[in-house]
């Protein structure tokens, strides 16, 4: 049964109340859930995303953690917490005590105690830590390394590439950056060697401190009875009194009002959307037609793996359909690893289709991107036709960045450049998700750095990881009566409507020309298949049902030109939409678990109030 909870959020139950703290002069929140502390700020000015400790697999899935509280002492200006936590999935167990203590004088400590329970493979055990990329971005910083140097640098504008053995910041003891000209905040690890990654590559906002450097073997076998020692300590420098003075004051109840300024003009181009086709394989219904018309898909993305008995078929299937929603495609061709293969039958279908396609993606199996030798051989065998080919990553922007700095990459001869976005590689709760959209614009900067003229194409955008690019094991199939991977019950949330706006938002605001989202129908799409769910009790959807972000789609359809509306917000997203240069509608997201009362103003004829509920998505129309 589909509850107002569930529609709201995707789950059963609200996610887990944060706890705010004060250590002297920081804020933080502390969730309870998982034992992560999160949003420390100095003031307005946020200090590390978060702290947290993690087990990771040997193809680095993060295994779930049940937190058990045993100690919570809270004062005005500081606190003491301690809990037990325990991981379990399949071949793991590994428990560990954690103590987090927040002192006067703006001393923050976190520390970990852990003992395997079993022996089993893993990745990385012990402590994240992270640092925003809003305040970090190109901040001074010092490295403080093992070996006694220290190391002044600065975090980097654009998303580094991560070479497995090769980082900026490596062998690190400690980290210090510049929170706000005269005031450091530093970073001290104990435990293990440190190294730092720049996770915008998977659209995390934020640069990763972790435990164990890349450049180790891994998996490695931890044993039975293993023990882990670790602990973080965060202190500032350079704190001037106000800050101090802050935490005597009655706190400041936040106010649920926010303003939005729309800009007079718009000042940008949305992108071109389109969907990914269905893939249960069902073929979509005189019904399911109708009503994706409403949406104007600008394509339908179709992936066809070359030397397959059926690639023909579905590229068939696809081109009806596409014919029926007046859409172009999107072709994505996957060619097997190694060897020749015969296109005569595919190449003749998609002749008598080609007034349809609107560009083709190279890709090979066992590449992270596309490679000069696969771009030749598509453009060998597809060149002859008017679509665009182009260079990219079927996974993400890691992939395309990566092989990018390597020198593999195709994007010379390439007509455009790609890749795919999940907000879930490192975190799957709902704030992080949200953090992600930051991270989302990031990327499509850093790409335009080296694309030069070349088009940015993003596809697909889904809530999950399609597949794991890392994985060092193959994939074992879901258990029966539980949701494959691919798959989050939050795809029929208001949740996801919110976000997906936010990713509009996001992507456009930095140029890029096209993005594929989700699906078409399913438990990946953008509504129901007719046949319904296939596993009801865990995404309770019905047959048919239109989902929350189908609106969003529905409501940026037909229209072109936009603007982002200015807040001082960070929790808020406001779409501007024009006809021409007559603004026509103004779409408002609430990213938050809190409802807003949003004021909008600026070039607006009349200043208008909306209240957008948790994870809300409001639309005002203007102009009859």
């Amino acid at each position: 049964m589909l509850t107002e909870t569930f529609l709201r959020y995707g789950q059963p139950d609200p996610p887990v109340e944060l706890i705010p703290l004060r250590a002297g002069p920081l804020t933080l929140l502390y969730d309870s859930a998982s034992g992560m502390v999160r949003r420390i700020k100095l003031g307005e000015r946020e200090v590390l995303r978060g702290i947290y400790a993690a087990v990771r697999d040997r193809n680095w899935g993060t295994v779930p953690v049940t937190i058990r509280e045993t100690i919570r002492v809270v004062h005005v200006d500081s606190f003491r917490l301690e809990f037990a936590a325990e991981h379990r999935q399949g071949d793991i167990h590994f428990v560990w005590q954690g103590k987090i203590r927040g002192e006067a004088d703006g001393t923050l400590c976190y520390e970990f105690t852990g003992e395997a329970k079993s022996t089993f493979l893993k990745n990385r055990i012990g402590f994240c830590v992270l640092h925003p990329i809003g305040e970090c971005a190109g901040a001074r910083a010092k490295q403080f390394r093992v070996d006694g140097t220290e190391i002044e640098c600065h975090f980097p504008e654009l998303i580094e590439p991560q070479i497995f053995g090769k980082s900026s910041f490596q062998q690190l003891r400690g980290v210090a950056h510049e929170v706000m000209p005269g005031v450091w905040a530093k970073t001290d690890f104990e435990g293990d060697v440190f190294e730092m990654e720049d996770q915008r590559n998977w659209t995390d906002a934020s640069f990763k401190t972790y435990c164990t450097p890349l450049a180790v073997p891994f998996p490695v076998e931890i044993a039975k009875g293993q023990r882990i020692r670790q602990s973080v300590t965060l202190q500032l420098n350079g704190v001037t009194g106000e800050f101090y003075a802050a935490r005597t004051k009655a706190p400041v109840i936040q106010s649920e009002l926010v303003t939005v300024t729309i800009p007079a003009a718009p000042n940008g181009c949305l992108p071109a959307i389109g969907f990914g086709v269905a893939s249960h394989g069902e073929a979509l219904t005189g019904n399911e037609i109708v009503t994706l018309r409403q949406l104007r898909p600008a394509h339908l993305r179709v992936d066809l793996k070359l030397g397959t008995v059926d690639s023909t078929a579905v590229l068939e299937q696809t081109a009806r359909e596409a014919e029926q929603l007046n859409s172009r495609l999107e072709l994505a061709l996957h060619f097997p690893r190694t060897g020749e293969v015969d296109v005569g039958e595919l190449l003749t279908v998609v002749q008598k289709y080609a007034r349809l396609i609107g560009r083709i993606l190279a890709l090979r199996e066992g590449e992270p991107a596309t490679s000069p030798t696969t771009l030749a051989w598509v453009r060998k065998h597809f060149g002859g036709l008017s679509a665009a080919i182009g260079a990219g990553s079927d996974s993400n922007f890691c992939e395309l960045n990566r092989e990018h700095a390597l020198g593999h990459l195709a994007l010379d001869d390439s007509d455009f450049l790609f890749w795919s976005i999940n907000p879930q590689v490192h975190a799957t709760d709902h704030l992080s998700i949200m953090e992600t959209l930051e991270a989302q614009t990031a990327t499509a900067k850093s790409a335009r750095a080296f694309a030069g003229k070349h088009q940015l194409i993003v596809t697909p955008v889904t809530l999950r990881q399609r597949f794991n690019p890392v994985a060092t094991s193959v994939a074992s199939a879901s258990p029966v009566g539980e949701l494959p991977p691919q798959v989050d019950p939050r795809q029929l949330s208001q949740f996801a409507a919110a976000w997906t706006l936010g990713s509009v938002a996001a992507l456009a605001s930095a140029g890029v020309a096209s993005v594929t989202y989700y699906e078409t129908t399913g438990e990946r799409g953008v509504m129901e298949r007719a046949s319904g769910s296939v596993l009801p009790l865990n995404f309770p959807s019905t047959p048919g049902q239109v989902f929350p972000l189908f609106r969003v789609f529905a409501d940026l359809a037909g229209f072109r030109n936009f603007a982002l509306g200015q807040s001082s917000h960070l929790t808020l997203c406001a779409i501007a939409l024009f006809d021409g240069s007559v603004l026509k509608r103004i779409l408002v997201s609430n990213l938050s678990d809190q409802p807003r009362t949003v004021q909008i103003g600026g070039a607006v004829s009349e200043t208008r109030r909306v209240q957008v509920e948790p994870y809300g998505v409001a639309r005002l129309d203007y102009g009859g």
